[in-house]
C-alpha cells in the first residue's frame, strides 16, 4: 500500500510532518470509531498538529490518501470536528513563520485530556 509520504516543507519545519511508522499503525482508519455508543471524550487522539494560532487533533486517518478525522481549533474556543487534509496542511506556508508542525512529543491521549489541557491554557 503506498503511503502519502511527499513534504515539500520538511526544510523549512526541520522535521517529518508524518508520523513514524510504528506510530502510523497504530492510528485507527477513518470510520473506525465511529461508534454511537462511544462518548466522543473517550476518543483517542494520536496526533496533534500545530501553527502560531490553531491546533489540529488526529484521531483517524488514510495514510494512503493522507485524509484525516478529528478535532480542530482554528480560533481559540471555536473547536469542531470534522475531516482535514493532512497533505494539504503540509504544504501550508505563510512567510515568514506561519508553518504547521507535527508535535514531537505527543502522547496519545483521550479527546478528555486535551480538552482539559486547552482549558488550563
Amino acid at each position: 500500500m503506498r503511503r502519502v509520504r511527499k513534504q515539500v516543507n520538511r526544510a523549512r519545519r526541520g522535521h517529518n510532518f508524518y508520523p513514524p511508522l510504528e506510530v502510523e499503525r497504530k492510528i485507527p482508519a477513518l470510520g473506525a470509531t465511529d461508534n454511537p455508543d462511544m462518548d466522543v471524550e473517550d476518543t483517542i487522539v494520536h496526533l496533534h498538529y500545530f501553527s502560531p494560532s490553531a491546533d489540529w487533533y488526529v484521531t483517524e486517518w488514510n495514510p494512503v490518501t493522507g485524509e484525516a478525522f478529528g478535532w480542530a481549533e482554528l480560533l481559540p474556543g471555536c473547536g469542531e470536528w470534522g475531516y482535514m487534509s493532512l497533505p494539504e496542511l503540509e504544504s501550508i506556508y505563510i512567510p515568514p513563520f506561519t508553518i504547521i508542525e507535527r508535535d514531537m512529543y505527543w502522547d496519545p491521549k483521550p479527546m478528555s485530556a486535551v480538552l482539559k489541557e486547552r482549558a488550563g491554557r
